[in-house]
């Protein structure tokens, strides 16, 4: 961890080490944990999951990040001539991705009896899926488990409450209601061995765990397939079954553009190892994963955080997505999002997960202010505020009673699980800082490992038995020092009365400051990062592409994370792993609708 991202120290929750696939840390290593990036070199690592533009021709110039105009990339290839195609294809339908989304569409389809043919990027023998765990509503492995079922209207109504009703109303509810059967039919070539290795983050529940927080609902409904089991397997599973019902898949191709004739999809043109390959289709579907690894795009259609990069921030993102599905779908007539599209854990939530993972405690910025409801209910919209804020150094502030604070959590991304283990190891943590502050601490081996390039797990505290001699470790003088001890002293009040009337932090999860020794410990905030955008295209319920009339494109569809309005202005995780969760369910309910436009 470097010294930009962590000032006095940033925990790392291992919880995956200390549970059955409980908790989660935002970081690259978990994130991407199970066969994702691991098990693909530098060049496979570029194609993930997604089938992107290659740089021919005219195109090669449209996504140059060395551009001024950021919209270049809205200018559309040359179309390929007839000569330069090696082989033309009829199909019914093609689906460009073979990630979540994509390969669900596509099992879809061919068990329907279309002709489907299935484009991806990467090369077989390294294809790894990004992600491992996945959001579902009462999938048949979750109830047998003894998680709690959920209504999918009340989850409906919980969705549209934190995204402020403004996502995909029909998208919502489709995922809701279909969940459970998608799910299903998703994991239906799992194995006994398999499912064996499968566990349920933030289930069983710990004893202080919630299930609401001001008024927002969240579940631990989660498949978590991080063992012998992964998500890559599973993919393969559906990906096969496509194959067996007659599909076919086309490895290392990649999707150039979508043939339109008269405003109607009549095909799509791709670039495999040998040319130019032309599918003469009646239905296009892309899901190629979003556009993170497009500078050009992030500079475009993210412009609300563009715009607040304070110094040396820029827009990134971990994902090498460039963004053609959006791309192919807009060059034939898709209408762009028009409100900042989601990433995940982007506006205040930036990877890896900061400050926030530690909503129980107290936190003030470089003046020794508070600044905002720590604990907002919504992981992923908690740090919003931060963005607002200079990027001086903010601190959280606790005392010797937190490890049973820590308890009170959520499941949700950002989560902690207060099992034995990871309580102990905050407790060790606190203890460590507190022998440091009364110089009695002994180094041992795991400190020499963390000081070299061992994994980093906990955070660094500093510890004092006053708070006025703590603010001063945190480098408060003067007038700084008051200010700091009477902010959480009125913070002790509000805990006290049960109302705080500085942010309006709800009353269940007030936890004074007030039982020495206290800790501390600081982040420095920086912005820009995402691990994936989450949308594009304004697609309808179906996922049918809207044009610039916000009328349906005959033939095109759109589905994962180049889909649009499916997480409002910001990722969110009532149930962890929703991104994945909505992919597959919305997948298959995206070749659904293809298979109806094909049936007229």
């Amino acid at each position: 961890m470097s010294k930009q991202e962590h000032s006095i120290g940033q925990e790392h929750t291992s919880n995956q080490r200390h549970s059955s696939g409980q908790g989660h840390a935002f970081s690259r290593r978990n994130f991407i944990k199970g066969g994702a990036l691991s098990a693909m070199g530098v060049a496979a690592a570029g194609a993930l999951a997604a089938c992107a533009q290659p740089k021919a021709k005219s195109e090669s110039s449209a996504t140059s990040s060395n551009k001024s105009d950021a919209s270049t990339w809205k200018t559309a290839p040359s179309e390929v001539s007839s000569s330069d195609i090696v082989r033309t294809v009829q199909c019914d339908a093609v689906v460009v991705g073979c990630g979540f989304a994509g390969v669900t569409a596509f099992r879809e389809l061919c068990e329907e009896g279309y002709k489907t043919v299935l484009i991806e990027k990467q090369a077989e023998g390294s294809f790894a899926a990004v992600g491992n765990e996945f959001a579902s509503l009462n999938a048949d492995i979750l109830q047998q488990r003894g998680v709690p079922h959920i209504d999918p209207v009340e989850f409906f109504q919980n969705w549209m409450k934190i995204t402020g009703n403004s996502a995909n109303q029909d998208l919502v509810m489709k995922f809701a209601q279909n969940s459970e059967a998608n799910s299903n039919w998703y994991l239906d070539r799992c194995t006994a061995e398999d499912f064996a290795t499968m566990t349920t983050a933030f289930f069983p529940q710990t004893e202080n765990q919630m299930d609401e927080l001001s008024g927002i609902k969240f579940w631990p409904s989660v498949c978590s397939f991080y063992g012998d089991c992964n998500q890559t397997k599973l993919i393969g599973y559906n990906r096969q079954a496509g194959v067996d019902a007659g599909g076919e898949v086309k490895w290392q191709e990649e999707g150039f553009y979508v043939v339109m004739d008269n405003g109607t999809v009549k095909g799509l043109v791709t670039k495999a190892q040998d040319g130019y390959v032309k599918y003469e289709a009646r239905a296009v579907v892309l899901a190629t994963g979003g556009f993170g690894g497009n500078p050009d795009m992030l500079k475009d259609l993210i412009f609300d955080m563009e715009g607040m990069l304070v110094g040396d921030e820029q827009l990134s993102s971990m994902s090498t997505n460039d963004g053609a599905g959006v791309r192919m779908a807009y060059w034939a007539g898709a209408h762009l999002e028009t409100t900042p599209i989601a990433g995940m854990n982007f506006r205040g939530l930036s990877v890896p997960g900061k400050m926030n993972c530690l909503p129980q405690a107290v936190w003030v910025d470089e003046n020794g202010k508070r600044f905002c409801n720590e604990y907002y209910p919504t992981s992923e919209q908690r740090g919003l505020t931060t963005v607002f804020h200079s990027r001086k150094a903010k601190y959280a502030v606790l005392d010797s009673n937190f490890p049973t604070y820590r308890g009170y959590t959520l499941p949700q991304h950002a989560g902690f699980t207060a099992n034995e283990a990871n309580i102990k190891e905050l407790q060790d943590s606190l203890d460590k800082a507190y022998a440091k502050f009364k110089g009695t601490y002994t180094e041992s081996a795991d400190d020499k490992k963390e000081a070299g390039h061992g994994p980093v797990t906990t955070i660094d505290y500093i510890a004092d038995d006053t708070l006025e001699g703590l603010a001063s470790q945190m480098g408060f003088t003067g007038s700084a020092v008051t200010d700091f001890v009477e902010q959480i002293n009125h913070y002790n009040e509000c805990c006290a009365v049960g109302a705080d009337d500085q942010y309006g932090r709800d009353a269940k999860v007030l936890f004074p400051v007030n039982t020495p020794p206290y800790y501390a410990c600081s982040y420095e905030p920086k912005f820009g990062e995402t691990m994936v955008t989450c949308g594009g295209i304004l697609t309808d319920g179906d996922q049918n592409a809207l044009d610039k009339n916000l009328e349906p494109i005959p033939g095109l569809y759109v589905s994962g994370n180049d889909c649009g309005r499916r997480f409002g202005y910001e990722y969110i995780t009532p149930i962890p792993g929703c991104s994945l969760g909505m992919a597959i369910t919305l997948g298959r309910e995206c070749g659904r609708s293809v298979g109806g436009y094909l049936k007229k």
